[in-house]
């Protein structure tokens, strides 16, 4: 992971920042909003074969100037960049993803998000957990609530960490785990590989996508493409390559050439090979979303 420093100007042509851009806790919400709404979360060079880069030129080069997606990393860390760009106080944090995960399985610290202090307190700032990352800063303590367009959210005690939980109906539900320790930059490259290169990880088996919207959130799970509001959840199936091919360059804005929409193909018609082999399932494997029950694209 190198330090090159980041084309500030590029990045905010990138997510539409216009104006004095002070590092308040305004600036903060509004950037969170911006990227969300621009660079979208995907993991398609992770299905294409691919170990994505940590660099800031290679990032600049995928997210800023393609214009591409990415997963944690690439996204916390580009974010990471434009924020000391731009004069915040900010650090890298690790997490254990916990949604869609049973209670009682262990999972790896392969998530990063940001800690961003402004006037003395310390914020929650991320846009790398696909379709459930907050799209405003959620205060890094207990009894504080936060509102985006979609969902509230808050943080909670757990045992020496802090669990980023979102409100469901009449419950608070895990999304993550921070850990207390202070990552630096190789542990996030160690992540970075584990979660590109296991046979197992779930970016190397889905599809996952996700982008704020106006409205709320689009996510895409393989085949199934999730609209989300405040108050309604509306699916549909995509179905020919023709689809994909229209959905991710109009809906998620992303420049995808002919190899990198085979690699998407790939996977979901695999995922179509393996549920017609497979015997039905009672209850479908699904994490709990921000509106209801649905798949939680993160990394």
């Amino acid at each position: 992971m190198t330090a090159t420093p980041l084309d500030l100007a590029a990045y905010r042509r990138r997510i539409g920042l216009d104006g004095d851009a002070p590092p308040t806790l305004a600036t903060l919400a509004r950037l969170l909003d911006l990227h969300a709404s621009a660079i979208a979360f995907e993991n398609i060079d992770v299905l294409a074969g691919r170990i994505p880069s940590l660099d800031i030129d290679a990032l600049e080069r995928k997210l800023v100037r393609r214009p591409r997606g990415g997963y944690c990393f690439e996204q916390n860390v580009l974010f990471r960049a434009a924020l000391r760009a731009l004069g915040f106080e900010v650090a890298g944090l690790e997490a254990r993803a916990r949604a869609g995960v049973p209670g009682d399985a262990l999972t790896g610290r392969t998530h990063m998000a940001l800690r961003v202090r402004v006037d003395g307190r310390d914020w929650l700032a991320d846009v790398g957990f696909g379709g459930l990352a907050p799209t405003t800063p959620v205060a890094l303590a207990e009894g504080h609530v936060a509102r985006d367009r979609v969902a509230r959210y808050r943080v909670s005690a757990a045992d020496a960490d802090l669990m980023l939980q979102v409100r469901t109906g009449d419950a608070w539900n895990d999304l993550y785990r921070i850990v207390p320790s202070q990552p630096e930059d190789v542990d996030y490259e160690v992540g970075n590989w584990y979660v590109a290169t296991h046979p197992q990880a779930m970016l190397r088996n889905n599809l996952l996508m996700g982008i704020a919207t106006p409205a709320g959130r689009l996510t895409l799970l393989n085949r199934t493409l999730t609209q989300r509001t405040a108050d309604r959840i509306h699916q549909s199936t995509l179905r020919t390559r023709a689809d994909f091919g229209r959905v991710l360059a109009d809906d998620f804005r992303l420049g995808v050439d002919p190899s990198e929409l085979d690699a998407v193909m790939a996977i979901v018609e695999r995922h179509d090979g393996e549920a017609t082999s497979a015997p039905a399932l009672t209850t479908p494997r699904a994490a709990v979303g921000p509106t209801g029950p649905a798949p939680a694209p993160h990394a």
